[in-house]
């Protein structure tokens, strides 16, 4: 029987790895695909059967691309945008989940429900009176246009994500709190937010991810280069000169140049990210 039950865990492990190193695979092919084709010329980009490695490797579409988007300042938009805009939902999102864990109020639980099924809702619905009303209030082609609305949309995300967390913290904190002369601000700052930091970088690091990628809002709100995000440049790819063909390679790297920022940031809080993830899944 201790055989039989070893070779069933073999057997159950070895489909168990053969799953994950095809997740694996499924996940990151379209990455290894874009980044060779960064580095083909544009003859061998557009070649049918294409080639999974490039024959002869070339960096020559990444500072064009740097020098037809003006890539630093473009990247500045998207980090202020998406920076400004996580911050501010995780802000505002984490004293709207102290209110709703701690104070009972009426119409608490409609007025929760309605904020969280806010999430559902399609931005093609909202798109075209936010751009009504932007227009009136000049706010079109701005940055500030597009951090409000970012902020907008991932308030109701961070409600949800800082809500479970604030909720299992033990009700006697808010307590000696208020003992030792803590109004409602000082105790969520200086110790709620403090006891709540998993879920306050993941509830951060998720909208600013989804700030980072996000495209409709950013190329209906916005006209100018000036004021544009990577992900609407990425759309804006140039043509080179006397050449009529698609250009897999300069989209290729635009792609990339769009995710290489991201990578030293989700490198270094992997770790963290996960750990908030999971404490949040197990708190009761």
């Amino acid at each position: 029987m201790v055989t039989l039950n070893r070779k069933g865990l073999s057997f159950n492990r070895v489909l168990l790895y053969c799953l994950l190193i095809i997740t694996l695979l499924f996940l990151v092919f379209p990455v290894y695909y874009m980044a060779i084709t960064s580095f083909k010329t544009p003859g061998e980009a557009y070649r049918l059967p294409p080639t999974l490695f490039p024959e002869r490797p070339t960096l020559s579409a990444y500072p064009y691309m740097f020098e037809a988007w003006g890539f630093w300042s473009t990247l500045t938009n998207t980090v202020v945008v998406a920076g400004l805009s996580a911050l501010g939902a995780t802000i505002l999102g984490g004293m709207a989940a102290y209110g709703f864990s701690r104070l009972q109020f009426l119409g608490k639980s409609l007025m929760y429900v309605f904020m969280v099924a806010s999430i559902a809702l399609p931005p093609m619905v909202t798109l075209g009176p936010i751009f009504l009303a932007y227009r009136s209030l000049e706010l079109l082609d701005t940055r500030l246009g597009l951090v409000l609305v970012f902020l907008a949309g991932g308030l109701p995300i961070a409600l949800l994500t800082l809500f479970s967390y604030f909720n299992a913290i033990p009700r006697e904190l808010d307590d000696a709190a208020a003992i030792d002369g803590c109004n409602w601000f000082d105790t969520l700052f200086r110790i709620i937010l403090p006891i709540g930091m998993p879920g306050v970088s993941v509830s951060f690091l998720l909208l600013f991810i989804g700030g980072w990628n996000e495209f409709l809002f950013a190329f209906t709100l916005t006209v100018t280069p000036a004021s544009r995000l990577l992900t609407v440049r990425l759309f804006e790819v140039p043509v080179r000169e006397n050449v009529n063909v698609i250009p897999y390679d300069l989209i290729a790297t635009g792609g990339m140049l769009i995710l290489l920022p991201l990578v030293p940031l989700l490198m270094r809080v992997q770790k963290q990210l996960v750990e908030g993830i999971l404490v949040g899944a197990l708190k009761e």
